[in-house]
């Protein structure tokens, strides 16, 4: 694998986030656990690469942290879009993820349709922003310029500042487990996921779509979907 131009020959760094996101990525007493802590270490393996992980808080810092050659990919909940692909590249989907709409658990709001005249957050450069705005009546409220903006916006949510937020399903259920919010509705946007690499990481990028489809052949990403999100569908 020399030949993948890594930033550090025979490892695979990637860039992820220690803000815990359960059952996404976490760090817990030192070692990440996730779904995609999980498809990374699949991923080096199969090419028979060491993996190392450089972590980012800020959604916005992300692909500064690739362009400036600080990892090799992203593998952090991006979704590919057109936007995106126009400043990197993305492997093949390794799984699709819709969104929900998070309120108080004593809110009213139950639809799309309920949040006319709400407050409305998510997190800057997102889908999840996207879909924020396109809820007519809502008036959107970014988060995103702290190291936290997850837990800012849930935060938020709870002490009334906002009504209600925009996040990927898949994280949810862990903010309903604290009893104070809950997911008022599910949209189903089924955002194709996939590792980001520089424009110029061709070899990388058909490395690690060889890489992924071989996991999907031979069944390891279904397990490790079903490893971590028991009862979800697993779709590509």
């Amino acid at each position: 694998m020399s030949d993948l131009e890594l930033i550090q020959p025979g490892t695979l760094v990637l860039c992820s986030t220690d803000i815990a996101a359960p059952p996404m990525t976490s760090v817990v007493d030192g070692v990440r656990l996730g779904f995609e802590p999980d498809l990374g270490r699949a991923l080096a393996n199969h090419l028979g690469l060491e993996l190392q992980w450089v972590d980012v808080r800020r959604w916005a810092d992300f692909v500064p942290t690739l362009t400036e050659l600080r990892c090799d990919a992203i593998l952090c909940n991006q979704a590919i879009t057109p936007d995106r692909q126009k400043v990197v590249d993305f492997t093949i989907p390794y799984g699709r993820f819709n969104e929900g709409v998070v309120v108080r658990t004593d809110s009213p709001i139950n639809s799309a349709a309920d949040l006319v005249g709400r407050k409305v957050g998510a997190i800057t450069g997102t889908t999840n922003i996207a879909l924020a705005a396109s809820f007519a009546g809502a008036e959107v409220i970014e988060f995103g310029a702290s190291d936290d903006a997850f837990h800012e916006m849930a935060d938020a949510a709870v002490d009334g500042t906002i009504d209600a937020f925009v996040d990927d399903e898949i994280v949810l259920p862990t903010l309903e487990a604290t009893g104070t919010l809950r997911v008022a509705f599910i949209a189903p946007t089924r955002n194709p996921y996939g590792v980001a690499v520089r424009k110029e990481s061709a070899a990388l990028r058909t490395a690690l779509n060889g890489a992924i489809q071989h996991l999907i052949a031979d069944g390891t990403l279904l397990e490790i979907w079903h490893d971590n999100f028991p009862g979800k569908a697993f779709r590509l």
